[in-house]
């Protein structure tokens, strides 16, 4: 009798394995770096212009996808994370985003990122990542290989990553919000 042993890659391997390969490629590029954000305008002719530095890695992957890698890949050049950040998904770094903020414009933007066609996603992704950036007191990480994998899956019929973004967002801000409360009153007791 024979046994299949199957191995299956660990999550999100190739994801991880293009971007740390991409900004290896391009660390010491000054020029290189300054293309990869100039894509981030979304422009077409910025956009070919980070093709040498990320087409060869995406080998296998449609050609549709590829526009996410690549988006994603130019998102991680502009704001950059150190290579141990923790797993998490995008929403949890829009929920750092809003408890940092004293408005309701992070939560306005990521309703509405909840409801984005993937054809225009690219923008409000963009703007809540700058504002991520613009903090300088509290450092945001967003962990860009999940991005990758679930703006991949985006268009599933089911919508399963906008509910899990949505649960993440709001099951989390509720429960911190609740603890708050309850600390507060603890200490008026």
């Amino acid at each position: 009798m024979t046994t299949t042993q199957t191995t299956s890659r660990p999550r999100l391997e190739r994801e991880v394995n293009f971007l740390r390969t991409v900004t290896e490629r391009i660390e010491n590029d000054n020029g290189a770096k300054a293309t990869f954000k100039r894509a981030l305008s979304g422009e077409h002719k910025y956009i070919r212009k980070v093709y040498p530095f990320v087409l060869p890695y995406l080998e296998g992957i449609h050609e549709r996808q590829q526009d996410i890698w690549i988006f994603i890949a130019c998102l991680s050049i502009f704001h950059v994370q150190d290579s141990e950040s923790a797993p998490r998904n995008f929403a949890k770094s829009c929920l750092d985003l809003h408890n940092s903020s004293d408005s309701k414009g992070p939560e306005r933007r990521f309703r509405t990122l909840l409801d984005t066609d993937l054809d225009d996603i690219q923008s409000p992704i963009t703007a809540l990542v700058r504002q991520m950036k613009s903090k300088k007191d509290k450092r945001i990480s967003v962990y860009y290989p999940q991005l990758i994998a679930d703006l991949c899956r985006w268009e599933h019929p089911d919508q399963y990553i906008q509910d899990q973004w949505a649960r993440t967002f709001w099951g989390a801000s509720n429960l911190q919000k609740e603890l708050q409360s309850d600390q507060a009153s603890d200490r008026q007791d």
